[in-house]
């Protein structure tokens, strides 16, 4: 029952007796295995008989044969797949960032408006106050107006106030689709 040949390897080299044979073990790890080798007959034993395996079924099992283009076809492939990828990435950004400058644009052009028409709204109080400074009978020329008559006065001014509020929205590209000007 002494014989070393029926007993597993010691538990913390049988991993690297593994490595070491199929010759992925690191250097220095290599070093303190092949140390431990030469003391430990058992893991000696275990360690040739696993190479002895190995070999016999390298030697027994069919070894497949790639076709000829097999790497450029495998490189083909990957080099796809990692356009795909990438353009998938690309894509995702592009339409994130279009999502982020619409929201933007929008809601420029709602300050944009509501600028305008505030601007516009002033101007309108101070043309108001200032018109019976400029023309100092114009508060009597609307009294001597009948309601229609004032009504459409009053409406014609608004009207051009308002047409120039949308004049000056559209050169300052406050309108959407409209841009004159520069």
């Amino acid at each position: 029952m002494n014989d070393p040949t029926l007993l597993p390897p010691c538990a913390e080299f049988e991993f690297d007796l593994v490595e070491m044979v199929d010759g992925t073990l690191p250097a220095e790890r290599a070093r303190t295995t092949r140390a431990h080798l030469e003391g430990c007959a058992r893991c000696r034993a275990w360690q040739a008989d696993y190479a002895r395996l190995d070999a016999g079924l390298m030697a027994a099992l069919p070894r497949p044969a790639l076709l000829a283009d097999f790497d450029a076809r495998l490189q083909g492939r990957l080099a796809a797949e990692t356009r795909r990828a990438v353009g998938a990435d690309l894509r995702t950004q592009v339409e994130s960032d279009y999502r982020s400058l619409v929201d933007s644009l929008r809601s420029g052009a709602r300050r944009s408006v509501l600028l305008s028409a505030g601007t516009m709204a002033v101007a309108a109080l101070g043309a108001a106050i200032l018109l019976p400074v400029v023309w100092p009978g114009a508060g009597a020329a609307l009294a001597a107006l009948d309601p229609v008559q004032r009504a459409t006065v009053l409406g014609g001014i608004g009207g051009a106030v308002a047409l120039a509020a949308l004049g000056w929205s559209a050169m300052q590209g406050a309108l959407p689709g409209v841009r004159l000007g520069a």
